[in-house]
């Protein structure tokens, strides 16, 4: 840190000679002032030689005062110069102040150097040099603007009328269309102060007319709009049938009164009354536009406390904007269109102060570029009803071009001299650093602009002008901006404004004069800086909308998912229980078609084992038996099973037909469910379920089931082949061949037939089994693996992303489709954007 440099007194008298020998030796020193006209801040920084390391003021430094806080440079130059001439020039090289900002205020800086150089008060010479500016704000504008075009085409969909700002969102297009009012040609100034202060006088000083009346009712909050142009119109806001406020347009003609515009028939019905109530009959051309649109103001002020009226006027709205040409003042000259708001009083104990402090607040928190003057009387320039308002003003700093605020000291007509010349308040002088205080007297400007002979509105005009002109004529006399105060020492002559003495000793001038110095140097800083503010805001919310939108594309997209899947799982759930029905009974079913088939094979067994038993070999009766029940099986497979199983019409072709259809109405039961769910379905999962369908028509190809009897092995019990084997020991061979043919035909009829076991349960027998059951076993297990194929094919389609819908589709597609608008688009301005983060930087001087 550098400290500053604290002269003691009687330093000189230890040796000034070896004093400046060893100041002479030491190196030039330098101070640093960088000013951002944009931010409207200033930083400073303390090298011990013009090329040496730079460090922060020190701790406790009176530059220190200047920072962290919104400044005008131009007011606060001629104490920042002071300060470090005092603390830090202290060599005899001398100190060099290296200065980074506007061109401008370099000059100025220049001229308060040579100033205070003059005064000799450091030890060695002030000197300057520019080290780096900024863009003028001009170009900035321009930049800007050219910016603004090219957002504003890129995004046009999104403004105010476009399809998306209408049907989506409208946060984009609000930010950019804020761009226009915050870079609009416009100019406002907020004229503030307490009640019966002057406000209401020194605009129309300031326009040249006695436009606002300045005994408003004291029951109204009216903020008055005086826009400079070049005709005369009122516009008003009142409630329509459904008790909105709407914006009503009149222009003022001489001859009609106030006209409604826009072919607003509601408007004309206002026209017609406000007309009536201020006397303005058609036909009677002797009102000026400014009498009509005085009365007209006049009568709104009255509000619900006028006589007869008070109904109608106090449905009015709090706003009243006027338009009007600003007759005979510097302000006509200026190319900006500059706006004048006039507000009601905040400290008058007869009104409702809620009303008119709601009132005054809306007005300043809707401003982007204003210029606030704080109007008083000498006697209240301190008190809490002003401080009040000064703190009403810091709280929307941000809607100022200017971070100080132009103090007027109106009707100064009634103070002598020597109150002139009593001290401003600290509070007020010093306020935002340096504030500029100014002494009007309104009336006499208005009177001095009017001329002589002129008719006045307001009679009470009349009396206070005669006074003050009286007054002037005399001993008395005083010229006001010689009691002004600018903290810089910028002061205006009578010569540079142009004007008569007469009129420039009212101070109206001098205000004037602040009030173009203003726009021309501190407005358009502001524009530039609220302007790209807004456009990089617009694009930060453009990107926030992206950002947004992007992750609804995520969270659609899940939840989508999430309901795909519960309608897949859902769907899975009922295609599990679709089973294709095979008839549990179809082997009796069928079984009973071929029963005549079996009584008369069974009829004819006797005599096929009587052939089979002769033809045997009965020598071993083992193998006997065993060769007797192969032939007897085989003829059996040969003249009842083939026969019944393989026949055109046999067995086997009933059991596929039934198959078959089984098949079919599985296919069906399918293909319905396929139809029935096809609202889940996207076209592309349509066509492959369609094409899944369609393979899978065919009936399913079998495979070849035989129907063969198993091996009968013994057909009755061992006693029965003893008994046999004995009779042929003894010779009874017709006996034997009797007892063993019948015992066999009985034994093997019972096995086809089937028998009912101990416990009466019906055993199926080997004619059935073979024909029947075991084929239709068989064919139906083929034809579940058919089935179990089908419904995997199916499951396999209902698996696939595309397939199963979520019913979000369209709404996912139009996210989609807006997010990589938007990303287009921003990617599209990128280079603007870049542009603009940098545009308002400092540009260092080589």
């Amino acid at each position: 840190m550098i400290r500053e440099r604290n002269p003691v007194p009687g330093m000189l008298s230890t040796g000034i000679h070896g004093f400046l020998r060893r100041g002479w030796n030491m190196a030039k020193k330098a101070v640093r002032i960088k000013y951002d006209p944009f931010a409207c801040n200033v930083s400073f920084r303390i090298a011990q030689s013009v090329g040496g390391s730079w460090q922060e003021p020190s701790e406790g430094a009176a530059l220190l005062k200047f920072t962290n806080r919104p400044i005008l440079l131009s007011n606060c130059i001629f104490g920042i110069v002071t300060i470090i001439n005092e603390k830090y020039n202290s060599v005899m090289d001398g100190l060099e102040i290296q200065f980074s900002g506007p061109n401008d205020d370099f000059a100025l800086l220049e001229q308060v150097i040579k100033k205070v150089d003059d005064q000799q008060n450091g030890v060695g010479p002030l000197s300057c040099r520019l080290i780096g500016t900024y863009h003028t704000a001009e170009d900035a504008l321009e930049t800007i603007r050219r910016d603004y075009a090219t957002i504003k085409h890129e995004f046009m969909p999104y403004l105010p009328g476009g399809d998306y700002y209408e049907h989506t969102s409208n946060q984009i297009g609000d930010q950019i269309v804020r761009f226009e009012d915050t870079i609009s040609d416009a100019v406002p100034v907020c004229v503030v102060g307490n009640y019966s202060v002057g406000k209401s006088a020194l605009i129309n000083s300031l326009i040249g007319e006695e436009i606002l009346p300045s005994q408003v009712n004291p029951s109204t909050a009216k903020n008055v709009k005086v826009v400079r142009s070049s005709t005369y119109s009122v516009a008003v806001y009142y409630p329509d049938d459904n008790g909105d406020l709407k914006l009503h347009r009149f222009g003022v003609e001489p001859s009609l009164g106030l006209v409604a515009q826009d072919s607003d028939e509601h408007g004309s019905e206002i026209a017609a009354k406000l007309n009536e109530f201020i006397g303005c009959v058609r036909g009677d051309g002797d009102k000026r536009e400014v009498e009509i649109a005085r009365a007209v103001l006049d009568k709104l002020n009255q509000g619900k406390n006028a006589e007869l009226s008070g109904e109608f006027l106090g449905k009015f709205g709090s706003n009243v904007i006027l338009e009007m040409p600003f007759a005979d003042s510097i302000l006509e000259k200026t190319d900006s269109r500059i706006v004048f708001f006039d507000t009601p009083g905040s400290d008058n104990a007869e009104v409702n102060q809620k009303e008119h402090k709601e009132a005054l607040e809306l007005l300043l928190g809707d401003q982007t570029n204003a210029l606030p003057i704080l109007v008083t009387s000498r006697d209240r320039a301190a008190g809490d009803g002003t401080e009040a308002i000064m703190h009403m003003l810091d709280e929307h700093a941000n809607n100022f071009s200017s971070p100080s605020c132009l103090i007027v000291i109106s009707k100064c007509d009634r103070l002598a001299k020597a109150q002139l010349r009593e001290p401003v308040s600290a509070l007020t002088k010093n306020w935002h650093g340096k504030s500029i205080v100014l002494f009007v007297t309104p009336i006499g400007a208005l009177g001095v602009r009017k001329g002589e002979d002129a008719d006045w509105l307001d009679e009470s005009y009349s009396e206070f002008y005669e006074d003050w002109k009286r007054k002037q004529s005399g001993a008395h006399k005083v010229s006001l901006p010689e009691y002004n105060v600018y903290p810089c020492d910028r002061r205006v002559s009578m010569d540079e404004l142009g004007v008569s003495q007469e009129l420039y000793d009212t101070g109206i001038p001098s205000l004037e004069y602040e009030i173009q110095y203003y726009v021309e140097h501190y407005s358009k800083y502001k524009k530039c800086e609220r302007g790209r503010k807004d456009l990089l805001g617009a694009l930060a919310v453009a990107e926030s909308e992206l950002a947004e939108q992007k992750q609804q594309c995520i969270d659609k997209k899940q939840e989508a998912e999430r309901r795909k899947l519960e309608t897949r799982n859902a769907l899975l759930k009922e295609l599990d229980e679709i089973d294709i029905f095979i008839d549990p009974n179809l082997a009796s079913n069928i079984a009973t078609y071929f029963e005549d088939d079996l009584n008369s094979y069974c009829s004819k067994l006797k005599d096929a084992l009587y052939e089979i038993y002769d033809s045997s070999d009965r020598e071993n009766l083992q193998d006997f038996d065993d060769a007797i029940n192969e032939h007897i099986r085989h003829h059996c497979q040969v003249n009842l099973i083939d026969k019944v199983y393989l026949a055109a019409n046999g067995a086997k072709a009933k059991i596929l037909a039934s198959m078959a259809g089984f098949a079919e109405g599985y296919a069906r039961t399918l293909q319905t469910y396929v139809e029935k769910n096809r609202s889940h379905f996207s076209e592309i999962g349509r066509k492959q379920l369609r094409e899944c369908l369609e393979h899978n028509s065919a009936l399913p190809e079998f495979t070849e089931v035989k129907s063969v009897l198993e091996g009968i092995q013994a057909l009755f019990e061992k006693f029965a082949l003893v008994g046999h084997t004995w009779r042929m020991i003894t010779k009874k061979e017709d006996e034997a061949r009797e007892k063993l043919v019948c015992a066999k035909a009985k034994a093997f009829e019972q096995r086809l037939r089937g028998y009912d076991d101990v416990f009466g349960k019906n055993k199926p027998g080997a004619f059935f089994i073979t024909v029947f059951a075991k084929p239709v076993d068989q064919y139906a297990q083929q034809l579940r693996i058919w089935a179990d194929e089908y419904k995997q094919y199916i499951k396999d389609q209902l698996d696939t992303d595309s397939v199963i819908l979520s019913n979000m589709e369209d709404e996912i597609a139009s996210l989609d489709a807006k997010v990589d608008d938007l990303k287009t688009r921003l990617s599209k301005v990128e280079d603007v954007r870049t542009e603009l983060t940098s545009l308002l930087d400092e540009v260092a001087i080589d």
